[in-house]
């Protein structure tokens, strides 16, 4: 296994995708990074972003919006926790202009019952969502 990494990706609803891949990005808090073989053990937060998985099978990339979360990195192990993954293939771009659209109201209401940073958080989930949509496997 000196060779592929053993990448599980998890959230709060169960299991994503796991396998054996040859690279991993991930949008870090601190800045985005890679992941080779025989990395250094590593822990770090995660930001709303893109996450590409290359498959050790050869086939194409895979690339997911994933919110927030946490990676551990440890013996060519990678574990991803996140709020969310959507792959970027399958993304509602109808529906993502929606929740945009929403969140945007609720910011510029001046409801006092109105929850900014939740707003604000789905507002950013519906831009990035927006962003990839559709982005296709490379």
């Amino acid at each position: 296994m000196g060779r592929a990494l053993y990448v599980e990706m998890r959230s709060p609803d169960g299991p994503i995708w796991s396998g054996e891949a040859k690279y991993v990005a991930v949008p870090g808090s601190k800045g985005a990074f890679g992941v080779l073989p025989r990395h250094a053990p590593l822990m770090s937060s995660l930001e709303l972003g893109l996450t590409r998985i290359r498959p050790a099978d050869g086939v194409p990339d895979m690339k997911f919006v994933t919110g927030g979360g946490f990676v551990e990195i440890f013996q060519n192990h990678v574990l991803l926790l996140v709020d969310f993954a959507d792959p970027t293939e399958s993304i509602d771009v109808a529906r993502a202009t929606e929740a945009k659209k929403r969140a945007e109201a609720r910011l510029r209401s001046h409801d006092e019952t109105v929850d900014v940073a939740r707003a604000e958080a789905a507002l950013q989930r519906a831009l990035m969502r927006l962003r990839y949509a559709g982005a296709p496997r490379i």
